[in-house]
């Protein structure tokens, strides 16, 4: 076998090669490459506030500014106000007074996620660029809608999936691209842990949150309305009503990623999934999950997920020629050819010190590209696949059935050829009973 060859970190791998690929045009307002970006942030909980802190800690090598803050907990709202030091007119309990104001270029959407496409769509209409955490919606018929209006204004969308600013996948994409794997066959990943004594996911109450100052029916948004309880606004990762369990909250940090390695970014052709909840109990989403989706070109992505129980799949993309390997706490992945082919191909190492799952560099990432028009790491073309698979993986899971989509018409169809209708807000997907 010849020897290894590891390559260094390259400026060229900072940004996709093809930042202006799948049809995605130049952002229609484009700012100035010096010029500051002024930011507002709408859901201030505990991932909101992480967006709060880490965008004030780099502001000045961002050139950006924090303009104002949003959440319809009266609570997490002065907390994010307190925290950035804005006056009570910058402080929003309702997002559409936010959106009116013409100074904010663009703004961090960590809303619930039954509020993601919502919030989205309006912000881009309304002229903002939009990081929007993962999932990229709660259902599928509003993803297209989300990826339609990005399509129409030209804003720059950054899904908030950050393990895709590791280099390693872009890395990893080059060496596809050049044919080094041969043929792709299949790959896996999974994102598993173990929570035990606690409950996944459970968080506890704040015995002094009402009505009075959580706008609650605003809160539950397309959901089903029902009283308040302040059990779901806490703990709301594990009620199908506002999330996918594992499916939306986990998988997204591996399909995406291992999906932007891909050389070119395809729709699913066939999506099954199976869930459990042996376990976990205390919950309606499931606490183990099982995701297989086959992709037109013929590669096949195994992802599997759980909170009780840490033991996980190595991250790993299968070629007929070689191997790719893919560190876990480490900016690194490691290319090893099949042993017929070993006289022919070299072994190589890509690796650098930078820290796995960056937030920071997943920010930097977005405004560089506000700014020049490219595709950020985690674009919308790339969103739009990955929360695809995720999407028919848990009507897959739900229904019991596999899923097949044609993304030329956008519909999905079952093994017999019977169309399906997506899962959404009024659908009677069937929900397990909590113990």
């Amino acid at each position: 076998m010849k020897s290894s060859a590891t390559i260094a970190t390259a400026t060229a791998l900072t940004r996709l090669p093809e930042a202006l690929a799948a049809g995605q045009a130049p952002s229609a307002s484009v700012v100035g490459a010096n010029d500051r970006i002024v930011v507002g942030h709408i859901g201030t909980g505990a991932q909101g506030m992480a967006h709060v802190r880490s965008q004030q800690a780099h502001a000045t090598e961002n050139n950006i500014v924090q303009a104002a803050v949003c959440d319809l907990y009266e609570r997490r709202l002065k907390e994010a106000q307190s925290k950035v030091g804005l006056a009570d007119k910058d402080a929003y309990d309702d997002y559409r007074r936010l959106l009116e104001r013409k100074d904010i270029d663009a703004v961090t959407v960590a809303t619930v996620d039954n509020w993601h496409a919502q919030v989205a769509i309006d912000a881009m209409e309304s002229g903002k660029h939009v990081y929007g955490e993962k999932p990229m919606t709660r259902y599928l018929p509003e993803a297209f809608d989300v990826y339609d209006m990005c399509k129409r204004t030209g804003k720059v969308f950054q899904l908030g999936s950050q393990g895709c600013a590791d280099s390693k996948y872009r890395a990893a994409r080059k060496w596809i691209k050049e044919g080094r794997l041969g043929p792709l066959v299949w790959g896996q990943a999974s994102y598993c842990r173990n929570s035990f004594p606690k409950s996944e996911w459970t968080y506890p109450i704040d015995p002094d949150v009402s009505e009075a100052n959580l706008n609650w029916k605003m809160w539950l948004g397309k959901a089903k309305q029902i009283p308040f309880n302040p059990e779901h606004y806490f703990s709301w990762h594990k009620f199908y009503a506002y999330n996918s369990g594992i499916l939306g909250n986990l998988l997204p940090h591996r399909v995406t990623p291992l999906m932007l390695a891909m050389p070119e970014w395809e729709f699913p052709r066939r999506v099954t999934c199976t869930g459990t909840r042996a376990i976990s109990t205390d919950r309606e989403t499931t606490d183990t999950t099982h995701l297989l989706a086959e992709f037109p070109s013929g590669f096949t992505l195994l992802v599997a997920g759980t909170i009780v129980n840490e033991q996980g799949l190595p991250d790993t993309i299968r070629g007929q020629k070689g191997t790719l390997h893919f560190a876990s706490s480490q900016n690194k992945v490691e290319l090893k050819p099949e042993r017929p082919f070993v006289d022919e191909m070299d072994s190589a190492e890509f690796s650098t010190g930078d820290p796995t799952e960056d937030l920071a560099r997943h920010e930097k990432n977005w405004f560089d590209c506000i700014r020049s028009g490219e595709l950020p790491f985690a674009n919308i073309e790339l969103g739009i696949r990955s929360h695809t698979v995720i999407c028919l993986a848990e009507m897959s899971e739900r229904l019991q059935r596999t899923m097949l989509f044609d993304e030329k018409t956008r519909k999905i169809h079952d093994g017999t050829g019977r169309e399906i209708e997506p899962i959404s807000y009024d659908s009677d997907a069937p929900v397990r009973q909590m113990s």
